[in-house]
């Protein structure tokens, strides 16, 4: 039986699902297929859960194990093969590949919003705290979305995750004060319906994150900010593959400049056009 290997961040398995080929066979197959979802995003797994052919998985919440292997010291394909191997799953079996050009992944949710043209504010992080915005910048970010003329949802997910070292890494996120005028505050909608309200969305504004992820591989403008120096940037790894487009606004969290984002983007949601003024006809004059 063919198996499908989802680990690591939310943002891996994002990127797993548009680059390779397993998403692609979970969505053609009329066979079971083993569905491997280690990821420490607890979250992850209702891509697969709520997919239309879910009746087709057997899934493997492995997370746990996926974190186990990491404090033992494993990395990388040697980590892969220790959750596979644990799975029951032969390597071999394992979908393997590309996914093929021009495919564009589908995704499923009991809460997906009918929305079009809004904006996505992620300023949480659910890996690092270093990159999570502060509590400044999350305000100083929030006035400025606050005076675009669309929908702004700011998107959050609560969870408990503990890093490698044994210290908390991940707990709450609490976005609440900032709902009003245009921004609405999501914290708990489902990961695929969130990946679907990136696929309608003008702009996606936030932190490195898995959605910055998913805005990329969409073609979304992206507005991110990060820490000083941080490596993805610094080194032009895979996951700043999208850095360099015209339509990226970045900066780290030192060099944010507002005035700067407020321009970026008003090229990506512009105002509204002005109301058409009635054509009210003078009253005949007296005879």
């Amino acid at each position: 039986m063919q198996a499908a290997l989802f680990a690591a961040g939310l943002g891996d398995v994002i990127r797993k699902i548009y680059l390779t080929r397993s998403y692609q066979v979970l969505s053609e197959t009329t066979e079971p297929v083993k569905v491997i979802c280690a990821s420490h995003n607890p979250f992850a797994s209702e891509i697969f859960r709520f997919h239309r052919n879910a009746s087709n998985f057997i899934i493997y919440e492995l997370g746990h194990k996926y974190d186990e292997f990491l404090k033992k010291g494993l990395r990388a394909l040697e980590l892969d093969k220790a959750v596979v191997e644990f799975a029951g799953v032969k390597w071999e079996d394992r979908i393997a590949g590309k996914a093929s050009e021009g495919y564009v992944p589908q995704f499923d949710a009991p809460d997906t919003i009918d929305s079009t043209g809004h904006v996505i504010f992620q300023p949480f992080s659910g890996s690092l705290v270093s990159r999570t915005f502060s509590e400044k910048a999350i305000e100083q970010v929030a006035g400025v979305l606050q005076d675009l003329p669309c929908k702004v949802y700011l998107i959050t997910r609560s969870f408990v995750r503990m890093g490698v070292s044994g210290r908390l890494a991940h707990a709450e996120e609490n976005a609440r004060r900032f709902e009003g005028k245009n921004i609405v505050v999501m914290d708990h909608l489902s990961v695929p319906a969130t990946l679907n309200l990136v696929k309608s969305c003008s702009a996606f504004v936030g932190s490195w994150s898995s959605l910055q992820q998913a805005a990329w591989f969409e073609n979304k403008p992206v507005g991110v900010v990060y820490p000083n120096d941080w490596c993805d940037v610094v080194n032009r790894s895979d996951y700043a593959f999208g850095l360099e487009r015209p339509d990226c606004f970045h900066s780290n969290f030192k060099s944010l400049d507002l005035e700067k984002l407020k321009t970026w983007l008003a090229q990506w949601v512009p105002a509204p056009a002005p109301a058409p003024v009635p054509d009210v006809q003078s009253p005949p004059a007296a005879p």
